[in-house]
């Protein structure tokens, strides 16, 4: 059996929401587990009475040893939470009658410096109400947006939408903040240098898209971001732009359809191998090694949680249905968030270009 290694002191807490998600706790608590045996995490779990039980019981004896561990040396707490905000609940609603539910906790926690971001796998518009209430906005920064990685053949093999649902109605100046949070996130967190902004449209031409589209690439072009005009939907995974910028009743649609592609794709394939010919299952045994690694590319829970950019504390929204791999992943997306300093560059980068408040 390995011993539990303490990770350098320097790593920084997250707080976990470890209540609201579809498949219930156990697979939260799992992914907090293997985050800190395996990545070298420092988690704070935050729930009720189940997800007490569950971190105490979870694992087989040789895991419960090295969780004991963990546990001993302060790498993964356990926090308490009298109430749960469900999926049912109204975002405006859960932040003013429930201030004791396991999300407005694990904010409450970040806030007060006892972790440096906050995870949920929550109703995720209750998750934006109570992030934006307790954390408030970065300097100058009208409206946070939901910023989601989608692979590509982008040099680091990803391209960020933004915003991915938390605004339906916006302005030229939503998207044009939206353009600059979305640049530093890409940089900052997975090192693109430089990255090719472009906001979505019907046509790439100048005189495409509407007066929204047109008005938020004109101010763009009056930043010192790579701006390179609008693009069409069929460019998010070719890796010519990095960051589409686009309102949220857009960006959540594209991103429900690309899942709803990506999914598609992999039932023809799995089909195909399973169901076809001789030729066709010979052909899937042979190619199987392949399919492995691409699948994992396309894999979603590879990506981890989306942030919610332009807060002043980092948080992150995961996937109602994140299994113990996808919150693992959750939890890496959220460090390198705060290991980058990520919000301290986009306060830098959104008081530097001008054009973005006070148009």
């Amino acid at each position: 059996m390995v011993p539990f290694a303490e990770p350098p002191r320097t790593v920084q807490s997250i707080a976990l929401d470890a209540m609201g998600g579809d498949l219930g706790v156990s697979p939260l608590i799992e992914g907090a587990i293997q985050a800190v045996l395996h990545d070298g995490a420092a988690v704070v779990v935050v729930g009720g009475p189940a997800a007490r039980q569950c971190l105490d019981d979870h694992s087989s004896e040789q895991g419960h040893l090295l969780v004991r561990q963990a546990r001993a040396a302060g790498r993964l707490q356990f926090v308490d939470a009298a109430d749960v905000v469900t999926m049912e609940d109204r975002p405006a609603a859960a932040v003013r009658r429930k201030k004791h539910s396991s999300m407005r906790v694990a904010c409450d926690l970040v806030e007060a410096g006892q972790a440096a971001a906050v995870v949920s796998v929550g109703n995720s518009g209750a998750m934006m109400a109570n992030a934006s209430f307790v954390f408030g906005r970065l300097p100058r920064v009208v409206r946070p947006a939901i910023g989601t990685v989608l692979p590509s053949f982008a040099p680091h093999k990803r391209t960020l939408l933004v915003d991915a649902g938390a605004n339906s109605s916006c302005e030229p100046l939503h998207l044009a903040q939206f353009g600059v949070l979305g640049s530093v996130y890409l940089e900052q967190a997975f090192g693109q240098s430089r990255p090719a902004v472009a906001v979505l449209s019907n046509g790439e031409e100048e005189h495409k898209g509407t007066p929204l589209t047109r008005a938020a690439l004109a101010l763009l072009k009056r930043t010192d971001l790579h701006v390179v005009g609008f693009c069409e939907g069929r460019d998010l995974n070719e890796g010519r732009v990095h960051v589409v910028v686009t309102d949220g009743f857009t960006g959540n649609v594209v991103l429900k359809a690309a899942e709803g592609v990506f999914s598609f794709m992999g039932r023809v394939i799995k089909e195909t191998f399973e169901q076809g010919s001789v030729v066709d299952k010979l052909g899937g045994l042979l190619s199987k090694p392949g399919w492995a690694r691409i699948k994992a590319e396309l894999d979603p829970r590879e990506f981890g949680a989306a942030p919610l950019l332009g807060l002043r504390r980092p948080a992150f929204i995961a996937h109602g249905r994140s299994d113990a791999h996808a919150v693992r992943c959750a939890l890496r997306a959220a460090r390198r968030f705060v290991d980058h300093d990520v919000s301290a560059h986009m306060a830098v980068a959104i008081e530097r270009n001008a054009a973005v408040w006070t148009s």
